[in-house]
């Protein structure tokens, strides 16, 4: 599912203006008064090394030929001290190369006024961005981002007996932490009553993380708190737009703000699912597989493995009453709505599950 948003103004009319937020949203506004010099310098700030770079040198390219086009207009007016013949594009190429970075071997001198102005003017114009494009570079340098992974799904799935969206992030620089870092959760939804759309906050399990380094999922409880509740797979898109997230912490490098934020919209959840364990712990590390952020399994996979741990931390006798305690569970939950269901939480480390898994042999040794 892909939006566009467009928003008309009031300004002098020019070209839209489009903006990519979090890669799914394109907004087109309209009628926006342009200003080229902030315009350009916010784009090269913002771009990729790559294209900022291609972009230095293709105005470097476009002003040593263009005063060279100059300088070769006017030939007479130089002189080669190197050979008797008559300049030609290569000697005015060197040229303006050599005033652009106010080098002057001395082989090529200008000779006429309109080729000393030009070399005039474009050594102030070499002074201009040679400041500019070192103003640029500091500042792209100096500024701190963040490289937070988003998962691409969320998740809809019952835990610890009440319904819930899951989300999962991961810091893909863990050399450099992000310290005091805060969640904010908002939910898109539509008010039929104001026939309008409105952001709602949405309060979540755990808002911030002290120090954040590797993976951290994000809850929100669908209860009666929840602008999403008694919202299921079947009328989730009825009143449900998207859910914005955004992470903001203190970077523990350059010690500045940095921020990264995430839409999802309804064909990006998915419900009865829990994400694959990412992580696997070492004795001094902690390894974190990128590339099953977004993996997920179906519930019944989860309570196979969770079942297998059962076995082999109860004893036998245990583990078959366990079993046909289970199996009674799950009937009954087939029964009852979703909100009541007792299926084991998704989105546990493996050290959470074993503490899962202990927790329930206690209950299980009271209720016999």
């Amino acid at each position: 599912m892909k939006w566009t948003k467009k928003a008309v103004g009031t300004g002098k009319a020019n070209f839209p203006v489009q903006y990519d937020l979090s890669g799914r949203v394109e907004v087109i506004v309209k009628g926006s008064k342009t200003q080229v010099i902030g315009d350009c310098a916010f784009f090269l700030l913002r771009t990729s090394w790559t294209k900022f770079l291609c972009c230095l040198v293709m105005a470097y390219l476009i002003l040593i030929l263009g005063f060279a086009g100059i300088y070769l207009a006017e030939a007479d007016g130089m002189i080669c001290l190197i050979k008797d013949e008559p300049c030609d594009f290569w000697d005015a190429l060197n040229l303006s190369v050599h005033s652009m970075s106010t080098i002057g071997f001395g082989s090529i001198v200008p000779q006429s006024a309109l080729a000393h102005s030009a070399v005039a003017v474009e050594f102030w114009i070499a002074v201009l961005m040679g400041a500019g494009a070192g103003g640029l570079l500091f500042s792209r340098v100096s500024t701190a981002s963040s490289r937070v992974a988003f998962s691409d799904v969320a998740l809809v799935t019952n835990i610890r007996g009440c319904p819930t969206v899951t989300m999962r992030i991961v810091n893909e620089r863990p050399f450099s932490s992000l310290f005091d870092v805060t969640c904010r959760v908002s939910a898109l939804v539509k008010d039929p009553k104001a026939g309008m759309r409105i952001l709602v906050p949405c309060e979540l399990e755990r808002s911030t993380n002290m120090m954040f380094r590797a993976v951290w999922n994000i809850l929100h409880r669908l209860d009666e708190k929840s602008p999403l509740y008694g919202l299921d797979e079947h009328n989730f898109e009825d009143k449900f737009l998207a859910f914005v997230v955004q992470i903001e912490g203190t970077d523990q490098t350059y010690m500045q703000k940095v921020f990264a934020n995430k839409c999802y919209y309804p064909s990006d959840f998915r419900f009865n699912e829990s994400f694959e364990d990412i992580m696997t712990m070492g004795t001094n590390t902690i390894t974190v597989d990128l590339k099953g952020l977004s993996t997920t399994r179906h519930v019944a996979e989860r309570s196979k493995r969770l079942s297998f741990l059962r076995a082999n931390t109860f004893t036998p006798d245990e583990a078959k009453k366990m079993a046909a305690f289970q199996t009674d569970q799950d009937k009954q939950d087939e029964d009852v709505d979703a909100s009541a269901s007792t299926r084991p939480s998704d989105g546990f480390l493996p050290s959470e599950e074993l503490e899962c898994v202990d927790a329930e042999k206690e209950i299980f040794t009271a209720a016999c």
